[in-house]
């Protein structure tokens, strides 16, 4: 009769009962966490496509009153005067990089938008979405995790 006493008052958890609970968190952890970062990479994309989309824009307006030509454009330049006011000199992309701006080398009617720090799969993800408004397909250096796209 006192073990069975003893086995209705005990208190505290078993370490089985805890292991199992440790076991049920972390299952729920592994399926929530990746989901997190799916929506991070999500909208650091969707930021950086605008991003470019608003480089574009400002190169346009920034070579209208330069004569036609990207000649001495940079990000710095755009970013005083033909950016939102969100874009600064030293704005940097959303993977914390830098944004680049330069004449493309082969033809001066062409800009080189480039951006550092960008790991391999968004880089894909950016080439897809970006493909269609650039004059010649984006190119990525994973050496320097550098993507770049040329447009007119």
């Amino acid at each position: 009769m006192d073990m069975i006493r003893k086995l209705k008052i005990r208190k505290g958890f078993t370490v089985i009962e805890m292991v199992v609970v440790l076991v049920i968190i972390s299952v729920i952890l592994l399926a929530v966490v990746p989901l997190g970062q799916t929506a991070t990479d999500s909208s650091r994309i969707a930021n950086a496509i605008a991003s470019i989309k608003a480089i574009q824009t400002a190169s346009v307006e920034w070579a209208s009153d330069n004569g036609g030509v990207y000649t001495g454009i940079t990000f710095a330049k755009l970013a005083a005067g033909y950016l939102p006011a969100q874009f600064t000199a030293i704005t940097t992309n959303p993977w914390n990089g830098d944004y680049t701006v330069n004449v493309d080398a082969n033809n001066s009617q062409m800009l080189d938008i480039g951006l550092t720090a960008v790991p391999a799969i968004p880089a894909a993800k950016l080439t897809t979405a970006l493909t269609k408004i650039s004059a010649l397909p984006p190119s990525y250096t994973a050496s320097s995790q550098t993507w770049t796209t040329t447009l007119q």
